[in-house]
């Protein structure tokens, strides 16, 4: 666990930001800014929840981290087109579908900690007050983890998913061909190294339930951002998953 100081507000900590996002520092670790702030709200909010709130901690880390990781991932494949050799080039694309897999995996552990608070918050706040009074904490409550978790994906984990696609075109390379500088310049996806993305069995898309949760806390949180499910749909089409529909005999 990182230290208690992202997520107690100490005076110590040094903003800074990386060219791309805001993030704080203290005593050699990084924190996102935005990710530190949900923190400080959540361990704030005045109900018991000692368990689930350590369990959303947990996971604003492990996204904290995962983004970290992400943004030395694509420093890394900076001018790296393996354009005279097939094989080295399909290992980059499928280390990066395993590392997209994962960013799955942290969405859906997110929305699990963000469940469990709210079921826990609701069902404490307003006890012992009328039902006008028990029905207004509860939805303040419920409105200040919806703002939370909504930062949290839009501005924690989001910005993961981004780093790896500048990872797949990390800009005009001396060695690129005329397909991939099309692929960088016009953002298209058909191109030969995403197809073989996909074609991975390792790549866990996400599913259209995933996408229709962001699009729900986005719409029903209160803050700035209610964009992300669009912008995944738009931009990464490729990253959404075709579920299909089970019939039942």
């Amino acid at each position: 666990m990182v230290s208690k100081a992202f997520f107690t507000g100490s005076k110590y900590l040094v903003e800074e930001n990386d060219g791309r996002h805001d993030y704080v520092r203290y005593d050699g670790e990084r924190f996102l800014a935005v990710l530190s702030a949900a923190g400080q709200k959540v361990v704030r909010a005045p109900f018991e929840a000692d368990e689930a709130k350590a369990t959303y901690l947990k996971v604003l880390v492990r996204v904290n981290e995962s983004y970290f990781a992400a943004r030395e991932y694509e420093d890394d494949a900076k001018g790296k087109y393996f354009k005279h050799d097939e094989r080295a080039e399909r290992r980059f694309r499928i280390r990066t579908a395993e590392r997209l897999g994962d960013c799955v995996d942290e969405l859906h552990a997110l929305l699990s900690a963000h469940d469990e608070l709210v079921g826990t918050a609701v069902d404490q706040a307003g006890r012992g007050e009328g039902n006008a009074e028990r029905d207004r904490a509860r939805s303040a409550v419920r409105s200040t983890l919806l703002a939370c978790t909504d930062r949290a994906i839009s501005e924690g984990w989001f910005p993961v998913v981004e780093s790896y696609y500048h990872s797949l075109s990390p800009g005009e390379l001396v060695a690129e061909d005329r397909e991939r500088r099309k692929q960088r310049i016009e953002g298209t996806e058909d191109s030969h190294g995403i197809r073989e993305l996909l074609d991975e069995p390792h790549f866990d898309r996400l599913r259209e339930r995933d996408l229709h949760r962001i699009r729900e806390i986005n719409r029903e949180s209160p803050g700035s951002d209610a964009r992300v499910w669009k912008r995944i749909l738009e931009q990464r089409p490729w990253y959404v998953g075709h579920e299909r529909e089970q019939t039942v005999a």
